[in-house]
């Protein structure tokens, strides 16, 4: 962002998202402009009515806003995405501008985790199973695993994967993380860090196989039937980081076959997940609605960060959580 630092800029806001008044306020408050054009969730994006030229920031929802709003708002400097994943802005010639764009990296990463280990637990101890039991009252006797002793191979290892390995290795668990710069993780890290170029031997020895990628050309559809084959058979997928990097036909596939003794699925390629999806009718797979993001401290540590960021781009400072474009994170 150097060419806004040292730069005295007076924020005017195009706010996407649908917040509760307390913060629509505090940002007025600091703000010369504010603009609400709420986009709810799975609605079609809505067209602004008022002019947006004098707009200098949008908040807004990274893995779903392709950005096509710049066409009415051209004097857009920086971009605050209230999701992790920007996946969706980056067309090439966002790519190629100056414009910044920052992301929610470390507001989610507990969260996630304690959901990740949560449907983890579930799938070792077959709790789909119990609860489509006790719909139908029936009383089986369902074999379950242990965690202490289960390797855990998370893929794509950065600060969530750094979270949910510290909660698997509280219950005994032994953790691989395994992400493209190894030698970034700290000294006391509670995995085995190693490289992606080794991404297949992890997949060999993990009894739970936890996908935290990001969506880039390099992880789009990864885990097709090839890369899913070479899973431990009677393993199991927890995907809590983008829909596209699995291909669902192949991995239901795996799962009818027994390849897989089953899934938890936080995110999809289409959302919300169709309703004659054949996701929906297995018993070994949780389908979880795309909230392993969510507590009642989610949105609160999003505005806290905008706000910082206001104050930063406001005194033409360097921003926190800047996206690597090129990269896609």
């Amino acid at each position: 962002m150097k060419d806004l630092v040292s730069m005295e800029i007076k924020p005017r806001v195009y706010i996407r998202n649908v917040l509760p008044e307390r913060y629509i306020l505090e940002i007025k408050q600091f703000c010369d402009q504010v603009v609400v054009d709420p986009w709810f969730y799975g609605k079609p994006e809505p067209v602004p009515s008022p002019d947006l030229s004098e707009c200098n920031v949008i908040l807004t929802a990274g893995f779903r806003d392709t950005l096509d709003i710049l066409k009415k708002a051209p004097n857009i400097q920086w971009v605050q995405s209230t999701s992790v994943g920007v996946d969706k802005m980056l067309r090439d010639e966002i790519i190629n501008s100056d414009l910044v764009i920052t992301n929610t990296r470390g507001c989610t990463s507990v969260p996630i985790a304690e959901h990740t280990f949560a449907l983890i637990s579930a799938l070792a101890k077959r709790l789909p199973s119990m609860i489509r039991n006790q719909v139908s009252c029936r009383w089986d006797e369902i074999p379950v695993g242990d965690l202490s002793g289960a390797v855990v191979g998370i893929i794509g290892y950065g600060d969530i994967g750094y979270e949910i390995a510290i909660r698997c290795r509280a219950f005994g668990m032994r953790v691989i993380g395994c992400r493209k710069n190894p030698d970034k993780s700290p000294k006391n890290d509670p995995a085995e860090v190693v490289g992606m170029d080794q991404l297949d031997s992890v997949l060999a020895k993990s009894d739970f196989v936890v996908l935290s990628l990001p969506s880039t050309s390099e992880t789009f559809h990864l885990f097709n039937r090839e890369k899913l084959a070479m899973m431990k058979p009677g393993s199991f997928l927890v995907n809590v980081g983008r829909g596209n990097t699995v291909v669902e036909n192949d991995l239901i596939e795996c799962l009818g076959n027994g390849q897989l003794a089953g899934a938890a699925l936080d995110v999809f390629e289409a959302e919300p997940l169709p309703q004659d999806h054949p996701l929906w009718t297995f018993e070994n797979v949780i389908v979880s609605p795309h909230r392993a993001y969510y507590s009642s401290s989610t949105l609160q540590r999003y505005m806290d960060l905008f706000m910082e960021n206001l104050r930063l781009f406001s005194k033409g400072k360097p921003l926190l959580n800047v996206v690597n474009k090129k990269q896609g994170y």
